[in-house]
């Protein structure tokens, strides 16, 4: 494990498996992911680390590897691609620290999922836990062609880094 590496996460709470359902009717093989979060810098004196994520009250850099699954979940470390620069896709996510979370953009994933993809209700200024992963891959450096940034969800960035 490595500073920028992802976490993509399964969790067994009501909100997780839905996400996980939604993934599941669109046949995408990241399904198995409700979660992202980005290690930043290890616990001292320790195997934890720290985690840059998007959570309810927003993005957050003092969340932990240990607690980010709870129990009878798991998680998967992911390496960034080849060629991202860590410094400044580390300075992004640092950048977004204190952020909102897009409550909306969840109902929007849901509905964009469930309806004709031209149906997009978000709350500007806002971050999903994947979306902030994706932008700060590509603010160190690696381009993918989103449908929309601000609403990849897990299973599309697990499957394009998969």
């Amino acid at each position: 494990m490595k500073q920028g590496d992802l976490v993509f996460c399964h969790n067994t709470d009501i909100v997780s498996r839905a996400i996980r359902w939604g993934e599941w009717l669109r046949f995408r093989k990241g399904d198995y992911y409700n979660h992202v979060g980005t290690l930043d810098v290890q616990v001292p004196q320790s195997d934890d680390w720290f985690v840059i994520e998007a959570i309810g009250h927003g993005v957050t850099n003092l969340g932990r590897l240990s607690s980010l699954v709870k129990p009878g979940g798991t998680y998967t470390i992911v390496p960034a691609p080849d060629g991202v620069n860590t410094d400044k896709q580390m300075e992004f996510l640092n950048e977004q620290v204190g952020d909102h979370y897009g409550f909306l953009t969840i109902a929007s994933i849901i509905t964009t999922l469930l309806s004709p993809a031209f149906i997009n209700v978000m709350l500007p200024n806002t971050w999903i836990c994947s979306a902030l992963a994706a932008e700060a891959l590509r603010a160190g450096g690696w381009i993918h062609c989103w449908p929309d940034l601000y609403q990849v969800n897990p299973a599309q960035l697990f499957e394009a880094l998969s």
